[in-house]
């Protein structure tokens, strides 16, 4: 009898102990799989700048008396186009689950000028299954920016080794060359017009202008009125 009552007396304290465990559990929440997944993409039918990168970034925003606190961040390498994939990689440890976490996104160009950025932050819902965001940012309007010369114009210009002719036609521009002609697409600039394949780069603000071919960045380019203009 002792021996049966010491096996019940047993079974109650597993049983309770299993019980106190399950309390002691979070819910039975998911497991964190250390990867925040998504897109960032924008509503603009243009092409990104070929030098253009995007900034991914993981935040804690539990306090609204500050900015949010980094958990971790994604630079994706320059040339990708939207929808960019992102991938934030994190330490689950890091996380805490009565915190509040957001995902942002900017674009920025080769000098670190703000081109698109996410207005609004997106949660990372820790608690639930992980489900890929998308994030969709805003053009950012600079008050630097030049309007681009009128369509049909052109324009001659002279660099300290090169001269040519600017041809401007509607989202792309021609540059004519001696013995070759370029066309080459706008792409988002955050000041100035720019235009851009991959290889050639054609920046123009007001009389001034950034020229570079095959590797090669011509310097001192500016309008020239002693060239003739193409019409």
């Amino acid at each position: 009898m002792t021996r049966n009552y010491s096996l019940i007396a047993l079974l109650g304290a597993c049983l309770l102990a299993t019980g106190c465990a399950t309390k002691l559990r979070s819910d039975n929440l998911p497991a964190l799989s250390g990867n925040v997944t998504g897109s960032v993409m924008y509503r603009e039918r243009i092409a990104l700048p070929p030098d253009a990168r995007i900034v991914v970034s993981l935040e804690d925003v539990s306090r609204t008396d500050k900015s949010g606190a980094f958990i971790a961040q994604q630079n994706l390498r320059p040339g990708i186009q939207v929808p960019a994939s992102f991938n934030l990689r994190y330490i689950p440890s890091a996380i805490d689950r009565s915190h509040r976490y957001a995902v942002r996104a900017s674009i920025l160009d080769s000098q670190d000028e703000l081109l698109w950025t996410s207005t609004e932050a997106h949660p990372v819902l820790f608690n639930e299954a992980d489900k890929p965001l998308i994030i969709m940012v805003e053009r950012v309007v600079n008050a630097n920016t030049v309007t681009p010369p009128p369509v049909n114009k052109s324009v001659a210009f002279k660099c300290d080794e090169i001269e040519f002719i600017a041809k401007f036609e509607k989202e792309k521009v021609q540059i004519l060359l001696a013995g070759r002609t370029l066309t080459l697409p706008q792409v988002i600039s955050g000041s100035g017009a720019r235009y851009a394949d991959g290889n050639t780069i054609f920046w123009n603000k007001g009389d001034t202008a950034m020229f570079e071919m095959n590797g090669v960045s011509y310097k001192g380019c500016k309008t020239d009125t002693s060239l003739p203009a193409a019409k």
